[in-house]
C-alpha cells in the first residue's frame, strides 16, 4: 500500500479535517468510509441481484425474432459472482469491453473486493478472521476501520472503497442526488444536500442545516432557482 505526502495533522482521505481519535484520519472520514461498506452490501444483497435481468429499454437494438445483447446483464453477473476476475487489456494497457455498449473500464466483483481488502487488514494486523460470505468479509472491514484510519495508507483503502461503491451504484443505474449548492458558512468547503421528507437541507461537512429563509440564502447565493 502507498501513501503520498499530506500536511501534518491533517486527514489522509479528506486532506482537510484535523485528525482526531484516529492517527491518520478524521472522525468524519471513517465514518463515512464504514457507511460505503453497507452501501455496498446494499447493492450486493438487495439491489443488484434484480438487476440482473435488462430492464425494457436496455436490451440494445433488436431484430426479427433476436436480440442484440444477451438476455442477462453481463456486467453486473461480473460484479456478483465471487469468481470474476478484471478484464484483459489490449496491447496499449487499455480496457478491452466485454459488449459493444460497454465503456473501457472493468466490472470487478463485489465479493472479490471485499474478501480481499479484508484478507489485506487481517495480514497487516496479523490474525485469522472469520470469511466465506459476504457479510462475514463486510462485517470484519467495518469493525477494524477505527484501526484503519489509524494505519498511514487509509487513504488508499478510502480509495478502493470509494471506487467500488461508484460502481456498483452506476450498474444499480443509482445516480447520486444533486447538491442544492455550496455551503454558506465561509469556513466551509462542503456542499448542501436535501435532508429527505420532513427534514431539513445539511451541509455534508460542517453539518449545517438549511431551512426557511436560510434555503433562500442559499439559492440566492447558488443563483437556484426559488419559485
Amino acid at each position: 500500500m502507498t501513501t503520498e505526502p499530506v500536511a501534518l495533522g491533517k486527514c489522509r482521505v479528506c486532506r482537510r479535517a484535523d485528525t482526531s481519535s484516529v492517527a491518520y484520519s478524521c472522525n468524519d472520514c471513517v465514518n463515512k468510509l464504514i457507511e460505503l461498506v453497507r452501501g455496498i452490501v446494499h447493492y450486493a444483497t438487495v439491489v443488484l441481484p434484480d438487476s440482473v435481468e435488462p430492464v425494457r429499454g436496455q436490451t440494445g437494438r433488436m431484430s426479427p425474432g433476436y436480440g442484440s445483447t444477451p438476455p442477462l446483464r453481463l456486467d453486473v453477473v461480473a460484479a456478483l459472482d465471487p469468481r470474476s476476475l478484471p478484464g484483459d487489456v489490449d496491447e496499449h494497457g487499455d480496457a478491452i469491453t466485454r459488449r459493444p455498449d460497454d465503456s473501457a473500464s472493468w466490472v470487478r466483483s463485489i465479493p472479490r473486493s471485499l474478501s480481499s481488502l479484508a484478507d489485506s487488514i487481517a495480514g497487516e494486523r496479523d490474525e485469522s478472521r472469520p470469511g466465506g460470505t459476504i457479510a462475514a468479509d463486510a462485517g470484519y472491514i467495518r469493525r477494524n476501520l477505527w484501526w484503519v484510519g489509524a494505519q498511514p495508507w487509509v487513504d488508499d483503502v478510502a480509495a478502493d472503497l470509494a471506487e467500488l461503491h461508484h460502481m456498483a451504484r452506476s450498474l444499480a443505474n443509482d445516480a447520486p442526488q444533486k447538491a442544492l449548492g455550496a455551503c454558506l458558512n465561509v469556513t466551509c468547503d462542503g456542499r448542501v444536500f436535501w435532508g429527505g421528507v420532513g427534514r431539513p437541507a445539511q451541509c455534508e461537512r460542517c453539518r449545517r442545516t438549511y431551512d426557511g429563509g436560510d434555503l433562500v440564502r442559499l439559492a440566492i447565493a447558488n443563483d437556484l432557482e426559488t419559485a
